[in-house]
């Protein structure tokens, strides 16, 4: 019986197909023969705005789709440019810096060639104490110590030889100095006038220079040029310190002062020399 249903079933499939191949030949050659023509004008006319819509659907995603490939490849040019960019900054900062400090080698070599002088070269590498380096920003820690010949109480100037401060504190490889602002750091020193006046110079609050027990009877200018005066241990006669920007004189006490201008921009030192007995 099931031998009967499978021929029965194959014969029917074998129709279906035959009538298919029919129905397939009569619509070629009825649109052959432009019977058809109508019809599918009405069907193209029912289908055209689909199609239309299913066009500019299309058209509207492949457009997004290259605007976002297009701003993809912009915004990675971008990023590589920004890098070159950042790059070339930080090695434009570095030949910048290197510049500054043999412009400022350069200096220190004039001068102290000049001077005939022992010398050190350091580089300031912090502020502050060795102990205490957040406070006390009128101290700086240099890298040179008792290893280099470094002793407490030698003279420290800046690349014009002019005197900022003196080596207070000495380790092997580090050594602290009091800039002229430290009112712990005292000079004694010489106002280049008519009387050659001399005194003590002194930092006051850490803000300024003050030089200490100048003689009522001795008279002093501003502008007048103060150096050191070669009475004090390991430093030397005639190293700039400032010059005298006010002059406090009252009648009725034994001494006068005067407020004293460095001629270096102590907070723009980078690299100072250490003058050696």
């Amino acid at each position: 019986m099931s031998g009967v249903n499978v021929k029965i079933m194959a014969k029917f499939s074998s129709g279906k197909f035959i009538w298919f191949i029919a129905v397939i030949g009569l619509l070629i050659f009825l649109h052959l023969t432009k019977i058809l023509l109508p019809v599918e004008s009405l069907i193209a006319r029912i289908f055209n705005p689909i199609l239309s819509g299913f066009y500019s659907i299309s058209s509207s995603l492949r457009t997004t789709y290259n605007e976002q490939t297009s701003k993809g490849d912009l915004l990675a040019q971008i990023k590589d440019l920004e890098n070159q960019l950042n790059q070339l900054t930080v090695e434009n900062v570095k030949l910048k810096t290197l510049e500054e400090e043999n412009q400022i080698l350069r200096e220190h070599l004039q001068f102290l060639t000049k001077q005939e002088s022992e010398f050190v070269i350091a580089n300031i590498i912090s502020r502050g104490s060795i102990d205490n380096p957040v406070t006390q920003s009128n101290i700086i820690i240099i890298n040179k110590g008792t290893e280099d010949r470094i002793t407490q109480g030698l003279p420290v100037i800046s690349s014009q030889g002019i005197i900022v401060g003196k080596v207070m504190e000495v380790k092997d490889y580090l050594a602290e100095v009091y800039l002229t602002t430290n009112s712990i750091c005292k000079l004694a020193a010489t106002i280049q006038n008519q009387d050659k006046t001399s005194g003590i110079v002194q930092g006051e609050l850490g803000l300024t220079v003050r030089m200490e027990f100048i003689p009522q009877s001795e008279e002093i200018k501003i502008g007048d040029i103060i150096v050191t005066s070669g009475l004090e241990y390991n430093i030397p006669r005639g190293l700039v310190i400032g010059k005298v920007s006010q002059v406090i004189k009252d009648s009725n006490e034994l001494w006068q002062s005067a407020v004293v201008e460095p001629m270096v921009d102590l907070d723009e030192l980078i690299i100072v020399s250490v003058l050696l007995p």
